[in-house]
This record gives structure tokens, sequence and C-alpha cells, in this order.
């Protein structure tokens, strides 16, 4: 008899590698599931609706978390939308556990990027003058650039900066910056004709994000980055780096930025450092991404999440699907959706009247519905629930007596909370084989067929957050 243990199925999601030649406790596809749980491959949680829909049939445009730091509390969470009919913008708000508007009248379909500076919230868009609020239901220009229309907006060594003027005239490499606040008054001032400055205006690209990241703030265009310290006369361009079409991929976590492109994922971690791809075992799914431009990301403390929308890798398709990378792990799985995300946000922890928002990532869908992550055993397309569909396939594995034949003898299958996730497996990567479901800690039987090679594949689309943790295979005594 000959025994084969594989105990650590969690080194994650490895689609560009062959098969034998993986880790032993990676797999060919990890679909919602995730490697939280040391040495498990654990069903991930579901999603939630927040309040009720905002507007029908439309897409949530972007997500924004203002907290408020002094002064009255006027923390919310900010939400842009079409509003019925879809002639115009709107910026949503909590208010007694129901949405209603904070900011109307904006460009259809324009949108909103935020940032929060001196306890004002400022909104760029591209198509509208730059505003700010400080208690979220008026709006207007108080400590903004006045007569451009930019659209991205940040801030970094206490002022606030602008990207991409996009007025009659357009200035697509041009950024801006305020004063310094007032000591007193702790309001900032512009001045559009000298606080300026054009970032490679000549090559042919425009600035698709500006991120503050330690002692620089990194402006990214859609074929290079640029390192921007005050006073320069030109940005630092980083040599050899390739940027990215959509800004809301840029993400800080743990120290580190991220962001996306056609290339794949890259994380940065120092300032004067150099950026790492990170994502060659997903490579294949990034391929596939049909809209770089629907791309969004988010992030927690621990993990990195891009949407990349519905791809087809190897004739399967995988619905709504965001691609995760795990920091401590650095493994990679993927999860799919029932619906298309819009929107990424991180919130806080905090109740507004009767709502309560959680420390979690929010998504935003195409029906006017917000959701919260990491919340319960199903999914939500609107108000009805959705089983999770997960789905594991494992390494293949070579049998003991490889490369001669190994006849199959008795399979144990170590897992927790799985009663009902079907097994299949097959050998030498013929037609899949059904096994068992699984109804114990360990399930066990017979398992039968001669070959080489055996992989698994594992489903369960029930409402349980179940674990896999691993196998134990014994084979019939080879013939002498």
């Amino acid at each position: 008899m000959a025994r084969l243990v594989k105990i650590d199925m969690a080194g994650g999601q490895n689609s560009a590698t062959a098969s034998l030649f993986m880790k032993d406790n990676e797999c060919e596809i990890v679909q919602n599931y995730n490697m939280d749980n040391l040495g498990s491959l654990t069903k991930r949680n579901g999603i939630v609706y927040l309040i009720g829909q905002t507007v029908d049939n439309m897409n949530i445009l972007n997500m924004f978390y203002f907290k408020n730091a002094q002064g009255t509390d006027y923390s919310n969470i900010l939400v842009g939308v079409n509003p019925t009919g879809g002639a115009t913008s709107v910026i949503k708000k909590i208010a007694t556990n129901a949405w209603s508007n904070s900011q109307t009248g904006n460009t259809a379909s324009a949108i909103p990027y935020f940032t929060t500076f001196i306890d004002y919230v400022f909104r760029t868009n591209g198509s509208d003058v730059m505003s700010s609020s400080v208690d979220l239901s008026s709006w207007g220009t108080t400590n903004c650039v006045a007569t451009v229309k930019p659209k991205y907006c940040w801030v970094w060594e206490d002022r606030v900066y602008t990207g991409y003027d996009n007025s009659t005239t357009k200035y697509p490499s041009r950024i801006y910056w305020s004063s310094l606040p007032d000591i007193t008054t702790s309001t900032i001032t512009w001045n559009a004709t000298t606080q300026y400055a054009d970032i490679n205006p000549d090559d042919n690209d425009e600035i698709t994000w500006g991120e503050p990241f330690g002692k620089v703030s990194l402006i990214f265009k859609n074929k290079a980055i640029y390192r921007w310290t005050f006073g320069q006369v030109e940005a630092d361009k980083m040599p050899g780096v390739q940027g990215t079409p959509q800004g809301l991929t840029v993400k800080q976590t743990q120290g580190m930025c991220f962001w996306a492109n056609k290339y794949g994922v890259f994380a940065l971690t120092s300032p004067s450092g150099t950026p790492q791809l990170i994502s060659q075992k997903m490579q294949p799914f990034i391929d596939q991404i049909p809209s770089l431009a629907n791309m969004r990301a988010e992030v927690d403390n621990d993990h990195y999440k891009l949407y990349i929308g519905s791809v087809t890798v190897n004739n399967r398709t995988y619905s709504n699907a965001i691609i995760v990378y795990t920091l401590s792990k650095k493994s990679w799985h993927i999860e799919t959706y029932p619906f298309a995300i819009k929107a990424m946000a991180r919130m806080e922890a905090i109740t507004i009247g009767t709502t309560s928002l959680f420390d979690d990532i929010y998504l935003g869908d195409d029906d006017g519905f917000v959701y919260r992550t990491n919340s319960g055993t199903v999914d939500y397309l609107g108000t009805t629930a959705k089983p999770i569909d997960g789905r594991i396939t494992t390494k293949e594995y070579v049998l003991p007596y490889f490369p001669e034949m190994t006849e199959l003898d008795k399979l144990w299958f170590v897992s927790q909370k799985a009663k009902g996730t079907k097994v299949n497996y097959r050998l030498n990567r013929r037609d899949w084989i059904a096994w068992k479901d699984l109804d114990e800690r360990i399930t066990s039987s017979k398992i039968s067929g001669k070959g080489e090679t055996i992989q698994f594949e594992l489903t369960d689309n029930s409402r349980t957050t179940s674990s896999l943790e691993g196998f134990v295979l014994d084979s019939k005594e080879k013939p002498k």
C-alpha cells in the first residue's frame, strides 16, 4: 500500500503554471473561497444590501466615506448616481435609514471623485467646476479652485491638488495645488494662473490619477508614473514603469501602493522603490479583462481586491469577477458576484441615525444598490438572496508509482462544516468521476481507477461557511 497525504490546500490560485509544476498547496481554481484561515480554504462570507435602492436601474458611479473630525459630526457615506431619467447625476447620503440627496444637478454619468481636508469634502468630476461641502447638505465653491473643471482631486502635504483640467481648453497633463491652510481661518486659496504644473505634456498621454505616497505624490498616466515633490520644476518619471488607464485601481494598505493595468497588478513598497508585478499567477484572467476602464479596486488590512468584469478562461465563464490578493499569504483567489460592480469603497464603523456602517468594503451595482461585503452566508441581488457558488480545482498530483500506473483504493477528505460539498476526481486529466458528498469532519470511502496523476474538483452552493483542509489517498499495493 502507498499513501498520498496532502494537508494544506491554502496556497492560493495559480492559473498560469502547468499543473504538475505548481506547489502542492496551490490550486488551479479557487473560486469564492479564501485563505484567511491558515492552512485551509474557507468559503467567503456573503453580501447584504444597505438600506435599499438609491435609484432604480442606475449605475452607482462612485462612493466615498466622509469622516468629519471637528465640531458637529457630519460623517456619512456619499454615493454618486444618476437620478430617475438620467438627465443629471446626484450625490446621495444617509438620512434616517433612507437615501437622501446631498448634491444635485451634476453632469449625467460623470464619475464624482472625492477628497477631504480641513473638514470639507471636495468633489471633482471633469465636467463641472469643483465643489465642496462641510455639512453634506449645502454645496458651493468655498476653498475650491475657480473657473477650471478638474477631473481628479487628492490631498498631499497640507495642500489640495487637482489633476486633468477638462475645461473648454483642456490640459490633461496639468495639476493645480492650493495654498497651505490659513493658520487662523483654516481656509485655503488657489491661483490657477501660477499654482500649477504640466506633467510631461508632450508624451501624448493624460493624467489618470494622483496618489499621495510618503514623501512624493504619484501622478499616474496611462503609460507612465511620475514622482512629484512640491517645488519641482519637472516631475520625475519612473523609468520603464507602466501606469494605469483606471485610477480607481490605485489603492494603499500596509505601506504598499497597488494599481492595475493590462499587464497585471503592481505593488510599490516605498516612494523611491521599483514597482513589482505580483499577479503572474492570475495572468490568464487579466488577459481576458473585457474593459480596463471598468476595473475597480479596494483594500482592507490584508487584501487588494480588483474587479475585472466577466471573463472566460479555459472555456469557463466567471461572472462579475474580483481577483483577490491576500498580502499575508502572497496568494490569489477569485470571487464572483450576481451583478456588475460599478463602484467599490471602504467604510468605517459608525452609526448614522439608525443605520450602522461597518469597517468593510462596500460594493455599488448597476441597479442603484449598495452592498456590504463580509456579511452572512448568501449574496444579495437587490433584495433577493442568492447562493454563493464555491469551486475548487486542485493541482494535478503525481500518484505514488508515477510514471507507472497506480490503482486507487480509499480516500479520506478533511473538512469542516462542508456537508453537501460534492467531490469529483479525474485521472490523467480525463473525464471527471463523481466520488461522494462530504458529510463528516473526515469523510471516507472507497475510490476506484488507475492512473499516473489525480486531480480533485469540489463544488458547494450551500448556505454554510465551509472549510476544506486536505485529503489522504491510499493506493493498492503495486503488483510484483
